[in-house]
């Protein structure tokens, strides 16, 4: 499987490339009235507007403190219906693109943490460092995406 390796907070987040779009680094982002608390706004991608979300927030990080050098990553991911919505995610900094072997990636579970369990698919051991996995189901939950769209 191919990864898409990303940062926030130090810590060092992979998910899989295959609903990655693109990478743009920062730009404008507008702020828009939304009930969604980690929605930064919306911003320009090639003629369509597109919701920004902020990681830090949905993952409940502290704010970031190198503002201003941070990525965005665009996801397209599916609704219940099958319709496509393409979605911002701002990241403190996009790092590369790995190969990872199914049997390398080591389930952790939180004892309960519901977001942990919800948001995290495994850990993967890379020579000296660790890469966390994100749950691509658990990014973005059918609720979640209806109110981005609504947004």
């Amino acid at each position: 499987m191919q990864y898409l390796t990303f940062r926030l907070n130090g810590v060092e987040y992979a998910v899989d490339v295959r609903i990655v779009e693109t990478v743009v680094e920062r730009g404008a982002t507008m702020a828009v009235p939304t009930p969604v608390g980690y929605m930064k706004g919306v911003m320009d991608l090639r003629g369509r507007v597109i919701p920004v979300i902020d990681l830090r927030k949905k993952f409940r990080l502290p704010e970031c403190e190198s503002a201003g050098r941070e990525s965005v990553i665009v996801f397209a991911v599916e609704d219940g219906d099958r319709r496509t919505l393409t979605v911002g995610a701002l990241v403190d900094d996009v790092s590369e693109v790995l190969s990872i072997e199914e049997d390398r990636v080591e389930a952790v579970r939180a004892g309960g943490v519901a977001l942990w369990e919800r948001y995290v698919r495994g850990i993967v051991r890379l020579e000296e460092r660790m890469v966390v996995l994100i749950e691509v189901d658990g990014l973005f939950s059918l609720a979640e995406i209806e109110a981005l769209r609504a947004a």
